[in-house]
């Protein structure tokens, strides 16, 4: 459409870089002659090829395949190194939380990007004027969403409560001192006091971090994930429903009290009023781009080259990629490509039990991926997902 746009620039990252290093440190040929030259994987390449053939822009197919072929490798190499990545996530996972929120409360404290070098670790350049920059109101004044060191605060917020849950799960809490007091004639009280500050400052810096990204999906998914850790805490002990249950009425209270006099969007709002209209929208020239190409898609990465030609008639034009991973997936790789996904997935995770937490996790992913696109189309996100599905 003659608009400069970087949505479909190829780009080289720092961690591109990283990864390189990764590679030539770990490669082995022998693995790749026994794993990649099968007759499953000639026809999986001859759907690549066809996919890249019937693509209208082949050159941004080409480097969505080849990012695509560097994320399944991730996900082999971490399979393979499966307790050292997770020994390596303990101590890496704090940092992503501290870092990502205090960058958060900063920007939110200033109304707009710190600079410096944030913008070079990824923050964009932007203040509460800034053109599209997504924004939010609390008591009457606009704040702008954390950003972090992303591009949206939907894809922080997403991250966040992933590594977030996966830190509990990593590291659950658990009572580090045990005492008695004493009490009258003799007898003494035993007590179980729960004191670890660098897991309660991780825990609350990180709920800091997720309620300062306005992402109000998130908000409600880092409830329910609430909810279920408060439950595994105190297991059999019925403690859990009463405390749920207080909280839930302290909130209904809070509620009612602010609709005696004002309407909760007087205390928060600012929300894109549109936005279910553009996502609508985005959701019908997927299904028409399905149409089109239901077998083979209409290329990998190739969503946005063809969008122009699905919203004609449409009242609102949003160059964005539809806010659904499903229907993002078929539209691009169609339903043959989403079989071989769905073959490549169970063939990974075949002898694999889960337990509630790795549940949890892909419940989460699942959910917001039916309202937003960044596990599939983000850097960061996509690397996540590449970690999950690689060490869960």
């Amino acid at each position: 459409m003659g608009i400069r746009i970087d949505y479909l620039s190829p780009t080289l990252y720092l961690v591109d870089l990283l990864w390189i290093g990764l590679v030539i440190l770990n490669f082995q040929f022998s693995i790749f002659k026994k794993k990649l030259f099968s007759f499953k994987n000639f026809w999986i390449a001859t759907f690549i090829l066809v996919n890249i053939l019937l693509s209208q822009n082949r050159m941004v197919a080409i480097y969505g395949w080849l990012r695509i072929m560097q994320l399944v490798w991730t996900v082999w190499f971490l399979k393979n190194n499966k307790e050292l990545a997770k020994d390596y996530l303990k101590y890496i996972i704090p940092i992503w939380i501290i870092v990502e929120s205090l960058l958060a409360i900063g920007q939110i404290s200033k109304g707009g990007s710190l600079g410096g070098l944030w913008w070079w670790l990824g923050e964009r350049s932007f203040d509460f004027n800034t053109i599209g920059i997504a924004q939010m109101s609390v008591v009457g004044n606009g704040l702008i969403r954390a950003y972090g060191t992303f591009s949206h605060p939907n894809s922080l917020a997403g991250f966040l409560l992933i590594v977030w849950v996966w830190w509990w799960k990593a590291k659950p809490l658990t009572p580090i001192f045990i005492g008695e007091l004493p009490l009258k004639k003799g007898a003494v009280l035993k007590t179980n006091i729960i004191f670890d500050i660098s897991w309660w400052l991780v825990f609350w810096l990180g709920l800091m971090g997720i309620v300062m990204t306005g992402s109000r999906t998130i908000w409600l998914l880092t409830t329910l994930s609430l909810v279920f850790f408060i439950k595994k805490f105190f297991g059999d002990n019925k403690k859990w429903i009463k405390i749920i249950i207080s909280l839930v009425l302290v909130l209904i209270l809070a509620i009612k009290i602010i609709d005696f006099n004002y309407t909760v969007g007087d205390f928060l709002g600012g929300w894109d009023e549109n936005g279910l209209i553009k996502r609508g929208q985005l959701n019908l020239a997927s299904l028409g781009m399905i149409k089109k190409s239901p077998i083979f898609g209409i290329g990998i990465k190739n969503f946005l080259v063809n969008l122009p030609d699905f919203q004609n008639e449409s009242h609102f034009f949003w160059l964005q990629p539809v806010h659904n991973i499903l229907l993002l997936t078929l539209s691009e790789i169609g339903f043959l490509g989403l079989g071989i996904l769905i073959w490549g997935l169970n063939s990974l995770f075949r002898n694999k039990k889960f337990n509630k937490e790795d549940w949890l996790i892909i419940g989460i992913m699942l959910i917001s991926g039916m309202v937003d696109h960044y596990w599939l189309t983000l850097p960061q996100n996509m690397w996540l997902l590449t970690v999950i599905l690689g060490l869960i």
